[in-house]
């Protein structure tokens, strides 16, 4: 099972053995607005305090995005924070910048505490981060989010059929985290690779290729969800971001009002769990198409009155 991530080492070896004959275990990238965007990440207690009233606590199992106050793009900063189902499990907040941000040059905790202490001055940050985590987070040196990108292989078998391997995950696919789908892609991986592992009786000489090719065709369409479901959500560029929200409340107003011909914004639609990857691709690409006839018949019916007038 490779299950070694982005830089898989099982995936390369397979990649050694095909040679130059294939290229199914070649990763194929994407660019995306988000891609080089650097990150650290702190840890929170699970009911953290959102104010200094000790009684305004958050709730473990929802999600919360806590703004700055700063307005300068070098300095401002949100905190992302996922939710956890046990309500004894510390829980996580994303720090994502752009690689020349203010946050990379603070060099001790000290310095790290004032800053969060002028970016968030609504939240009690002596309360909510220990001296120790303080110092941890000062010292990361944090990570990279990935460019988009996928191989279109994901297994491998032996001439005699004896041995079989199998790529999941961040080995196979991988991307930042814009659209949230990394890990439930990861699980994905698993749950259909099992239910298929039930229907052959646990055969792998019949599992691995069925898995490949009943889930590889997902794999492009979830590159491009993620490139184009919520690329902008890290203020790069505010006027890119303007206009993503546009199109985003555009096709969500459309999908309420005319749900049989307009589908919602994929970045909704990821989030039900009984639409495959290459559903969702296909309905906001149609959903694109048809938005392109909407603008083309209001551009003619305007200039057939302005003509009509004359």
């Amino acid at each position: 099972m490779g299950c070694d991530g982005l830089n898989s080492i099982v995936r390369q070896t397979l990649r050694n053995w095909e040679g130059t004959t294939s290229d199914k275990f070649q990763m194929k990238q994407f660019p995306s607005p988000s891609s080089g965007l650097r990150y650290k990440v702190l840890t929170l207690p699970p009911n953290f305090l959102l104010s200094d009233d000790v009684q305004d606590q958050a709730i473990c199992d929802q999600a919360y995005v806590i703004r700055g106050t700063f307005k300068e793009q070098k300095k401002s900063i949100s905190l992302g924070i996922f939710p956890v189902k046990n309500p004894e499990t510390s829980r996580t907040a994303n720090l994502i910048t752009l690689p020349n941000h203010y946050l990379w040059n603070l060099k001790n905790s000290e310095e790290l505490e004032k800053y969060l202490k002028q970016a968030f001055p609504h939240i009690p940050i002596d309360k909510n981060l220990t001296p120790e985590e303080r110092e941890r987070c000062a010292k990361s040196e944090g990570g990279t989010l990935p460019i988009p990108q996928y191989c279109s292989g994901c297994h491998w078998l032996s001439q005699d059929k004896k041995i079989g391997i199998l790529l999941l995950g961040d080995a196979v696919h991988c991307f930042p985290p814009d659209i949230g789908q990394g890990v439930n892609s990861a699980l994905e991986d698993i749950y259909i690779f099992n239910k298929i592992l039930s229907e052959t009786d646990d055969n792998i000489t019949q599992a691995l290729p069925q898995y490949e090719e009943r889930r590889s065709p997902d794999f492009y369409p979830l590159i491009k969800l993620v490139q184009t479901g919520f690329p902008w959500q890290y203020n790069q560029d505010l006027l890119r971001r303007k206009l993503w929200n546009i199109n985003f409340f555009i096709r969500l107003i459309l999908s309420r009002i005319l749900p049989f011909i307009f589908s919602p914004p994929s970045f909704i639609m990821v989030q039900n769990h009984q639409l495959r990857y290459q559903e969702i691709w296909k309905r906001s690409q149609q959903t694109t198409l048809r938005l392109w006839g909407l603008i083309l018949l209001t551009m003619l019916l305007i200039l057939s009155s302005q003509i009509l007038q004359k």
